[in-house]
């Protein structure tokens, strides 16, 4: 194998596919974009894509791709089921590698994902491709060494299905750790959002930063608003002294800088964000300043109910532009609100966007009941449910998942 491999959410390769195609036609030269828009990726499940390998494309996924999961470079794969045939295919496959990846004192480490293409535990299976790396290097003469917790490049193995075939993969992280880990967002408050998870609904939303303004109501740590601000200028996802781990460590990326430009400098979106609870009100703050995002939001500490949001619009100049609510309300569950309380608050909600119309408005709702076995059999809450008597049937409705339960994106329009 010689592929870029995009992991993702389930449901989410559409979201990503057009992420990385945007960001591609950005930073690389019209030939390059060509090239790379000449080759359709190849879907490995629900939540993984495939391209043909080039160091450029790697570049700009590992610096800029917000909507991923893991950025990864599928180097190996195998269709033996077995531990000993495993191990031996893949240690061929080591031996003629000619990509220059391994060098003397490489320290790596090697993590298991699913890998039930193989009649062996996970353990088994990292012991294995492990063996392989390192006495397929010793056989060139090449020390390499496990190291767990301070590795030089982390190793993924896992099973994917490719033309009706499932295959272990083997694969070089390039970022070195899951996508979402930005370092922007050190503390969080309840119940946070994931970042790939918030760029994905706004990529769903279609936010236009060049034209439209940014709102979140309920906005927590700010997670959805930071996405949409870093997003809008195409800043790098990394943050706190953050780069991918491969940057020096691969002969593609010996040159990969530890700083690298915003792709869209000139976009400076309009975000406004509130607040309820003072507490995280202020990881909010620190994550806003953290992200440098600051300068774009326009924060407020209480609930939205009281907030004056089209007076706020029309004193700071933005009266005039399209609004785009995203929110992801709480969904009862770990908050522990109950079903009357949440229906009273999604029928408020409801009201605020319609007395901000014209607007869009779209939101992530979860069931928290889905997630949980004995809940879901009580069906205490089923938020979804409730969310869709306060706000009707959505001009989008789209199945997604946040962590384990059950979710939906949904897209409203209202008009004035």
């Amino acid at each position: 194998m010689n592929h870029l491999h995009v992991v993702g959410l389930g449901g989410s390769n559409k979201v990503m596919a057009g992420e990385l195609s945007r960001l591609v036609r950005r930073a690389l030269s019209a030939e390059q974009s060509r090239h790379f828009a000449e080759h359709e990726p190849e879907k490995v499940g629900t939540g993984g894509l495939l391209y043909p390998f080039d160091p450029e494309v790697a570049r700009v996924l590992s610096y800029y791709h917000r909507t991923s999961a893991r950025a990864l470079w599928a180097i190996y794969g195998s269709d033996e089921t077995r531990l000993e045939p495993l191990y031996e295919d893949l240690l061929q496959q080591v031996i003629a590698d000619e990509r220059g990846w391994l060098r003397q004192g490489l320290r790596v480490s090697v993590l298991a994902f699913n890998t039930n293409s193989v009649e062996a535990g996970e353990r088994q299976v990292v012991g294995v491709v492990k063996n392989a790396i390192v006495d397929g290097a010793q056989r060139r003469g090449i020390t390499v060494t496990v190291a767990p917790e301070d590795p030089d490049i982390v190793v993924h193995a896992r099973s994917i299905v490719r033309k009706e075939q499932a295959l272990l993969s083997v694969s070089i992280d390039l970022a070195g750790r899951p996508m979402h880990q930005r370092g922007y967002r050190l503390h969080s408050g309840p119940a946070p959002l994931r970042e790939d998870l918030a760029a994905q609904v706004l990529m769903l939303a279609r936010f236009d930063a060049r034209n439209e303004v940014l709102v979140d109501p309920m906005a927590g740590s700010g997670t959805l608003v930071i996405e949409g601000a870093l997003m809008a200028a195409g800043k790098p996802i990394w943050t706190s002294g953050r780069t991918p781990q491969a940057r020096g460590q691969l002969p593609m990326s010996e040159q990969w800088p530890s700083k690298m430009p915003a792709l869209f400098p000139d976009t400076q979106p309009a975000v406004y964000a509130a607040e309820i609870d003072a507490d995280t009100y202020g990881i909010m703050d620190r994550c806003l300043s953290t992200a440098g995002t600051s300068g774009q939001t326009y924060t407020y500490l209480g609930d939205f109910r009281d907030w004056d949001l089209k007076r706020l619009l029309a004193e700071r100049g933005n009266a005039h532009q399209p609004v785009l609510l995203v929110c992801n309300p709480p969904y009862g569950g770990r908050l522990g609100m109950p079903r009357r309380e949440l229906r009273a608050l999604y029928a408020d909600l409801f009201e605020f966007c319609r007395r901000l119309a014209p607007c869009r408005a779209a939101f992530l709702v979860g069931d928290p009941d889905s997630a949980d076995e004995q809940q879901r059999e009580q069906r205490s809450t089923n938020s979804i449910a409730v969310f869709l008597e306060a706000f009707g049937r959505a001009r989008v409705k789209k199945p997604m998942k946040n962590g384990p339960m059950n979710a939906l994106f949904l897209l409203y329009d209202f008009d004035a």
